[in-house]
């Protein structure tokens, strides 16, 4: 069975080996133990963990501030991918903002990272721009995605692993 947990600095200090394993695995230039914690003790930063059992198989990371949400971080365990883990922690995300009355959510996304962008996509986000040379360790651009949670449907509803799916038109 799958829980989301937030992860606070106490909760990273016990976590920690199994969040960054998964990130070491997830990125080519992966987060330091150090901006973890420092995303636990900012105000307007969130951490949430899906857990099976003991074991953490994925994490989210975003800001949530002046009615927007940034998604920062975003990984599964190798296991554990193609499994809906993803979506679930996205819909999370959807979910915390409508009810802290966030209307939009942006992210950025490597060119090469197919996959994080046919997940994205199937969240209902929208390709709304680039930004040039984003990413320091490679050079590469980023695409810029937002979704507008004005979008999204009128209530949630409950979905798998006992957790609220906002539910948001994807056209």
């Amino acid at each position: 069975m799958i829980s989301l947990i937030k992860i606070t600095a106490e909760a990273f200090s016990f976590y920690q080996d199994q969040i960054l394993a998964i990130e070491q695995v997830s990125f080519p230039s992966p987060w330091s133990a150090e901006a973890f914690l420092e995303e636990t003790r900012n105000p307007v930063s969130h951490l949430w963990a899906a857990k099976a059992g003991d074991h953490i198989v994925g994490y989210i990371c975003f800001w949530m501030f002046a009615g927007e949400i940034h998604l920062l971080n975003i990984a599964v365990h190798p296991k554990w991918r193609r499994q809906g883990l993803g979506t679930l922690l996205i819909e999370k995300v959807k979910a915390l903002g409508l009810s802290e009355g966030a209307e939009k959510v942006w992210l950025e996304v490597r060119p090469s990272n197919h996959a994080a962008q046919r997940l994205y996509a199937k969240a209902g986000f929208k390709v709304v721009g680039q930004r040039i040379k984003y990413y320091t360790d490679t050079g590469e651009d980023a695409i810029v995605m937002s979704l507008s949670l004005k979008d999204c449907g009128k209530g949630l509803q409950r979905v798998g692993f006992g957790e609220i799916k906002a539910r948001c038109a994807v056209p």
